[in-house]
């Protein structure tokens, strides 16, 4: 082959890699990179692009040896330049700037309704959990009433008082125990439920959103009537009736292609008033109820407010969760 054509494919592949590596150092220093990957696989894609970086650098290396007439040959009896057709070459180059070319392009978004309709959105985050342990859908125990304190003896010592109060601990640990039921497949989220249970508001942070929810769907009944506080975006399917809308966020494994739309039908008299992708932040009761045959936990809303949507979008699963 040509020893200028030879360079100028060495050249081209460099050009390519820098792109590739260049693009991933836009989205880690736009932070965009969240639209795409979980945090806990940036390392690994930052590493990716230092990688582009150092075979774009031989690329060119080896662009110079092959114009200056230089080039290494296997003596292997084949020839393995690259092909001489230029839609041949055009092809298989386009097959890499193209989605090069769509990521400078366009604009960054997070996912929202439309590919929600697409995937369908999960009101059960609990489903897995369920299907592989059975004891947390035991019914509810209603808490015993904690006995009455006797009056306090002037005369008793602080090591009496202490036992006192002791045993009052572990009456209420014990309640609870019986309240959040578990086996070896829900002992992490029914020790998370006893947490969730003792507060008056049920607050969703972003960092334990998948597993908030799947507690709150693992002991339906225990938590019905609790008072809870969502942030999510505006979901409605043609189905739905004009009171009603999910709240729904994009959990994500790996990366967006993995992205699965979970959240929680939410009840409202002016639910219309909300359009899709819309992000809110909801204040209500926890209620049951049935949506396509299915028992699922329903947000009576009380309270609707515009929100900003999250700097991160999309919610990840807890890697310490259960540590």
């Amino acid at each position: 082959m040509n020893s200028r054509l030879a360079s100028l494919h060495h050249c081209i592949k460099a050009a390519i890699l820098f792109s590739f590596a260049m693009y991933i150092v836009y989205l880690v220093k736009t932070d965009n990179i969240v639209y795409y990957i979980a945090p806990r696989m940036t390392d690994y894609v930052k590493w990716s692009a230092f990688g582009f970086y150092l075979i774009a650098v031989y690329q060119v290396y080896r662009g110079f040896r092959a114009f200056s007439g230089s080039s290494e040959a296997c003596d292997c009896g084949h020839d393995h330049a690259p092909s001489s057709s230029l839609w041949k070459n055009g092809a298989i180059y386009g097959l890499f700037c193209f989605p090069l070319v769509l990521g400078f392009a366009l604009p960054e978004t997070s996912l929202g309704s439309s590919v929600a309709d697409k995937k369908g959105m999960n009101l059960s985050s609990a489903g897995l959990v369920k299907k592989e342990g059975t004891t947390a859908q035991s019914p509810p125990v209603k808490p015993a009433p904690a006995a009455s304190a006797p009056s306090p003896d002037p005369n008793s010592s602080s090591g009496q008082s202490g036992q006192t109060n002791q045993s009052e601990t572990v009456a209420s640990a014990a309640e609870l125990d019986a309240l959040f039921p578990s086996d070896k497949f829900t002992e992490h989220y029914a020790k998370y439920a006893k947490q969730l249970y003792q507060s008056d508001i049920v607050r969703v942070k972003d960092e334990m959103y998948i597993e908030t929810l799947t507690t709150l769907d693992l002991y339906q009944d225990q938590f019905t009537g609790k008072k809870l506080e969502l942030t999510g975006f505006v979901y409605r399917p043609e189905d739905m009736k004009d009171n009603q809308f999910v709240l729904g966020r994009f959990s994500i494994q790996c990366c967006s292609a993995d992205a699965a739309p979970i959240g929680l039908l939410v009840a409202y008299d002016r639910a219309q008033n909300f359009n899709a992708d819309e992000w809110v932040t909801v204040t209500g009761t926890i209620r049951k109820t049935k949506f396509n045959e299915m028992d699922i936990l329903m947000l009576q809303a009380e309270k609707i407010a515009t929100a900003e949507p999250a700097k991160t979008q999309y919610v990840y699963p807890n890697p310490k969760f259960g540590t």
